[in-house]
């Protein structure tokens, strides 16, 4: 093809220009972290059982400020009793563009009736028909994300 009919001749450099300004990771403000929270039901929850981390999937809600799930009594609530402090992870990847999100925090389970009613207010439903009787919140001690540019 001539430059007669291509009238931009090619420009490899020109043409990466655009996503070359954009970084392959950013880090995301905690406002924009926890707008991502709030879009997710889906997470990694990371606990410690002595020298052993478990990493267990949730589905999970947020009211912005803590975290909430349901758990039927397990290994898990017995881990989150004999060592609260937890790591939550939650991701996307949509074209080309990823993000993710790590919670560090102390979990409690909650037992007051009318806080177990908040937290199914927000909507929290197990996605399996097993009896999940814990409900369990989590107090995030800090919060970090990034967003990644994927390559093509």
């Amino acid at each position: 093809m001539s430059n007669a009919e291509h009238p931009h001749p090619m420009n490899i450099a020109h043409e990466h220009d655009d996503a070359s300004q954009v970084p392959p990771i950013t880090e995301l403000s905690e406002q924009e972290s926890w707008e991502l929270l709030k879009q997710a039901r889906f997470a990694r929850l990371a606990t410690r059982d002595g020298d052993e981390i478990d990493i267990t999937p949730l589905n999970i809600v947020t009211d912005g400020e803590k975290i909430f799930f349901r758990s039927a009594k397990s290994t898990k609530v017995l881990h989150l009793q004999l060592n609260p402090n937890v790591t939550v992870e939650i991701d996307r990847a949509a074209g080309s563009q990823a993000h993710s999100v790590v919670v560090r925090g102390t979990a409690e389970m909650i037992t007051d009736t009318d806080r177990i009613a908040y937290v199914e207010e927000l909507g929290l439903r197990p996605w399996l028909e097993t009896e999940k009787i814990e409900f369990v919140e989590i107090t995030p001690t800090r919060i970090t994300g990034r967003a990644f540019r994927l390559g093509h």
